[in-house]
């Protein structure tokens, strides 16, 4: 008994030795990120955008990574949505949903392509349909 108690616990400690080693290159998953962060973070879309679709976006911008929120009115939207996405070069790609101060409840992905810190465009999208597909800065 005092064998096999000694064998398992060799076993165990060589699962504990060898498995996390297998998977420490992985332990930071910014490692993964391309090496010119500069390109990534050269945009700053960050503050209030007006869309095509008579929308106001709120843009929070957090190195390469954003989050917005978005309504159609503030008093009392059809529309009102979140969002949180990732800059990777001049496309921005993000996942979406609408929250219920709106009585639209609808979620999707988009890409939308940078041309510059006050203008942005839809190139693609997933899921349910995205009415808005330019974003211009306004002043607050």
């Amino acid at each position: 008994m005092k064998k096999k108690i000694t064998s398992v616990v060799f076993f165990v400690l060589v699962i504990l030795t060898v498995v996390p080693s297998a998977f420490s290159q992985n332990k930071n998953p910014t490692d993964k990120l391309p090496t010119d962060k500069a390109v990534q973070e050269n945009y700053n879309i960050e503050g209030i955008f007006q869309c095509d679709w008579n929308g106001k976006y709120y843009v929070r911008q957090i190195g390469n990574e954003i989050l917005w929120f978005g309504e159609d009115d503030s008093v009392s939207p059809l529309w009102s949505n979140v969002a949180h996405g990732t800059i990777n070069g001049n496309v921005l790609t993000v996942i979406w949903g609408d929250v219920p101060k709106g009585s639209i409840m609808q979620h999707g992905n988009l890409v939308i392509q940078i041309n510059s810190n006050d203008n942005f465009t839809l190139i693609s999208q997933d899921g349910d349909n995205f009415g808005s597909s330019v974003w211009n800065r306004v002043n607050p």
